[in-house]
């Protein structure tokens, strides 16, 4: 009769994925070790809809209250002892009362998300704690940018650890010439208006009401014909009601779609159907949607922070401006329109890089790559 052990040396390996498959971009992710084999469960508080869902773990949403906080790692270590993953990979850092039990599991990979780790979003006050624990008990860290680099290494000496995966996009579906007049029919958007395109979450920090005002002034300025669409992901209402408002009051009504939250497989299309992606957020990591708008040939409009600066030159493939400036972002937003040659420029320039730095099946074979290298080194 075969052991405890032999059985689980026996069976496929397993990954438990620790973070929200509600988000597409990290439902995306955890399909990565399937590809080679793996068996692939997640956890989640709440515990995710198992509707088309395997290996959905977590405690329900009936039993989550004021004091769920004090006895919900109990279902985390019943959902580690009933699937004895061969590894655990935790989607960012700040895992409040759960770190005293994931920082204790080894093999440990942690892949940080760009606010979980910066001083002027999350790593601040008690958290900092939690965070430097979960950093200081990985076995691999896995960051997008140079950026991110140097925020880790500001916590700790975390060089050694540190992997690049920029996890990458599929450039079969975020590509240039997409058939988009079924959105044009659904926008009213005419074949001469230029398309703007804010995406991104609905909240304050996002500086979506920027966007809007720069707006009104460039079709003060331009005198033509063009649409912003804005997307709603995860809005917090009393914002977007105040962006409804704002809209209103500036007499845009005509010319601003609120989009809602566009499904990800949408995605690509709203990016062909846009000529300039406009983005510019206090703070940020390293975001797929700019890979995703690089990619299918979107002129981008960034904040001028150090991130972007990595992938982005000033008027060679995009502009950067002074974050909360409406005034030179609309300087920026009449630029852009009054340069399409140099538009176009851009859109050759930024899919080489992103055929370089984010193809989806390259960052993936570097991913399983180190799942194979940890699960190895334990089972030695």
């Amino acid at each position: 009769m075969a052991t405890g052990l032999e059985n689980r040396q026996l069976r496929p390996k397993r990954i438990l994925i620790v973070g929200n498959p509600r988000s597409p971009l990290i439902w995306e992710r955890g399909q990565v070790g399937r590809k080679t084999g793996y068996e692939v469960y997640w956890y989640s508080v709440p515990k995710a809809n198992s509707n088309g869902l395997a290996g959905a773990l977590g405690p329900p949403l009936s039993h989550l209250n004021k004091l769920s906080t004090l006895w919900s790692p109990f279902f985390l270590h019943r959902a580690i002892h009933q699937i004895q993953p061969n590894l655990i990979h935790v989607y960012f850092a700040h895992q409040h009362v759960y770190t005293f039990i994931l920082s204790r599991f080894k093999p440990l990979i942690l892949t940080v998300m760009g606010g979980d780790i910066l001083p002027d979003q999350l790593f601040n006050g008690p958290r900092i704690w939690f965070i430097k624990r979960m950093l200081d008990a990985a076995d691999i860290i896995t960051s997008k940018s140079s950026f991110l680099d140097r925020a880790l290494n500001r916590i700790g000496p975390y060089t050694d650890k540190i992997r690049r995966v920029t996890w990458g996009i599929d450039r079969q579906k975020f590509r240039p010439g997409i058939e988009v007049d079924f959105l044009r029919r659904r926008w009213n958007i005419q074949a001469d208006e230029l398309v703007f395109f804010c995406p991104r979450i609905c909240k304050p920090f996002y500086n979506k009401h920027v966007t809007i005002q720069a707006f009104g002034k460039y079709l003060r300025q331009a005198g033509g014909k063009a649409k912003l669409i804005v997307a709603e992901l995860f809005p917090d209402e009393a914002y977007r009601r105040g962006l409804k408002k704002l809209v209103s009051e500036s007499n845009l009504l005509e010319q601003v779609c609120f989009a809602g939250a566009i499904p990800h497989e949408e995605m690509p299309t709203y990016f062909n159907l846009s000529d300039i992606m406009i983005a510019a957020p206090l703070s940020d990591g390293m975001p797929q949607s700019l890979y995703e708008a690089m990619a299918c040939g979107t002129f981008p409009i960034l904040g001028n922070l150090p991130q972007y600066q990595e992938l982005v030159r000033d008027g060679v493939n995009g502009k950067l401006v002074p974050i909360g400036d409406v005034e030179v972002l609309a300087e920026a937003m009449l630029w852009a329109a009054n340069h399409s040659q140099e538009r176009k420029a851009a859109a050759f320039i930024n899919r080489q890089c992103i055929v370089e730095i984010a193809d989806k099946e390259t960052q993936d074979q570097l991913v399983n790559n180190i799942y194979n290298e940890l699960c190895e080194k334990y089972s030695r």
